[in-house]
């Protein structure tokens, strides 16, 4: 028999489940149901909170998040949560307050300042950096939170104009990361599968008949290069919903088992009950803030990787190419702190070597694939967002709402603090301030052009051979 405890933890996992999948309506009637019979479940509040958003009810997940901060008054969560809210509502006052209350409480609450200084701007005097300054040598610490103190004080110093301090810190904050991961696995690899992904391979399993529109717009990447800023003014047409890094098809193409070779795997997808790539984003529109949406914006960077076995599958999905300046990008991508699924980051030289091959692999996609394709660069978008969106929309038969776009493209009066290193991606103004900003550390990153030139001309060699 099962237990009231045992039915309310397999409905928060269903509740977790459906959030994740971007189902937030069916998510909030399960933590509804959970609540009424256990208002002392902290994690459906939480799962509630975050359903809420999904569903752009601001007003609704602030006030959920509230009540949750007085029911359970010893957690952080929810605090955190209103704060983030209040950023989303553009609340930034509001939002500055309820850091700076966590702060108070807990000075070294690191997302909490991670997050104020993407509108804040902090001095090396300040309390914060003391606070960051007297913990990057605590080794009580976890090491990916102690490596973070590291890059907070980066991103402090940098914006104090102090760039060499600045880039010894994010040099440490790096070599950390690497100790952290054994210095193992530092390189962006590609799939084993890719000298079989080729136009033989398109051609030899070109679906037919032509299987039922997929209701999706993949924006490809590296970090950092202006996906979510691609996003951004895509998300804002009525038929099309953001939905940001799902990793639903990176998933789908990493688990399943590729060992006999890219026919083989793509006998196993095509195998699959229904059409899973077309029903996950069918039930994010289905489920999500925008019904009436016509395709999603799907923006996993890893994505890239595996895209070849999408072609077959779903060759209508349009696919939009984002590539950025080289050095400034190294440096975006260095100065920030990424987690495991991107070590290349932790390091110059192979995070000049990840953008030559994912340039490479966009250049193959192109070459091969028979989905349609369009490439742009983030410095295009931050000269002219309105024409270059409205260029991207065009070139997928979609349809163009100016006035939209105008509106994605602006800003609300507040001016942001546009680090390389900031949290808070696609919102504020679209300005230029990180176009050409890692001349100001061209000493320290001379390296990088040399060892993209190096490995770009490697990969053109293989390709001939």
């Amino acid at each position: 028999m099962i237990t009231q405890q045992q039915a309310i933890e397999d409905k928060l996992e269903d509740a977790n489940e459906a959030r994740e999948e971007g189902r937030f309506e069916r998510a909030l009637g399960y933590c509804d149901d959970i609540i009424r019979a256990d208002p002392s479940q902290q994690a459906a509040w939480k799962t509630r909170t975050h359903a809420l958003i999904g569903l752009e009810r601001l007003d609704q997940a602030y006030d959920n998040a509230a009540e949750a901060a007085k029911l359970f008054p010893q957690s952080i969560t929810h605090r955190l949560m209103q704060a983030r809210i209040h950023v989303m509502a553009r609340h930034w006052e509001k939002a500055a307050a309820a850091y700076h209350g966590i702060l108070h409480d807990y000075p070294l609450h690191l997302n909490s300042i991670r997050e104020l200084l993407d509108f804040t701007s902090v001095s090396p005097d300040d309390d914060i950096c003391r606070q960051l300054h007297e913990a990057s040598s605590d080794l009580s610490m976890k090491p990916y939170d102690r490596a973070s103190t590291w890059f907070l004080q980066g991103q402090i110093y940098m914006g104090a104009g102090r760039d060499a301090e600045a880039f010894a810190f994010f040099d440490e904050g790096n070599r950390q990361m690497r100790a952290a991961h054994n210095h193992q696995r530092l390189e962006y690899s590609f799939s084993r599968l890719l000298p079989e992904l080729d136009a033989a391979f398109q051609r030899r399993h070109a679906p037919v008949p032509a299987p039922e529109p997929c209701p999706l717009l993949l924006v490809a990447g590296l970090p950092r290069s202006g996906k979510t800023l691609m996003e951004r003014l895509l998300a804002s047409q009525p038929a099309l919903q953001g939905v940001g890094e799902t990793s639903a098809i990176y998933n789908l193409f990493l688990d399943v088992d590729r060992s006999g070779g890219a026919d083989a795997t793509m006998a196993i997808l095509r195998g699959l009950p229904g059409q899973p790539i077309r029903g996950h984003f069918a039930g994010r529109i289905k489920y999500g803030p925008k019904p009436n949406a016509q395709r999603c914006v799907e923006t996993t960077p890893g994505n890239l990787e595996q895209l070849g076995l999408l072609g077959p599958l779903h060759p209508d999905v349009p696919i939009v190419f984002v590539r950025r300046n080289v050095r400034d990008l190294a440096a975006s991508l260095y100065f920030k702190q990424f987690n495991k699924a991107h070590r290349y980051t932790y390091d110059l030289r192979s995070a000049a070597r990840a953008i030559a091959r994912t340039e490479y692999l966009a250049r193959r996609w192109q070459d091969t694939m028979p989905n349609p394709m369009i490439e742009v660069t983030y410095e295009e978008m931050v000269a002219d967002p309105v024409g270059v969106a409205s260029r991207v929309l065009g070139r997928f038969g979609l349809s163009v709402d100016e006035a939209a776009l105008r509106r994605a493209a602006g800003d609300d009066g507040k001016a942001l603090n546009l680090a390389p290193g900031r949290s808070l991606d696609g919102v504020g103004a679209i300005r230029s301030d990180l176009i050409g900003f890692s001349d100001r550390f061209a000493r320290h990153l001379a390296e990088v052009e040399a060892t993209y030139d190096q490995e770009r001309r490697s990969l053109t060699g293989a390709q001939r051979r």
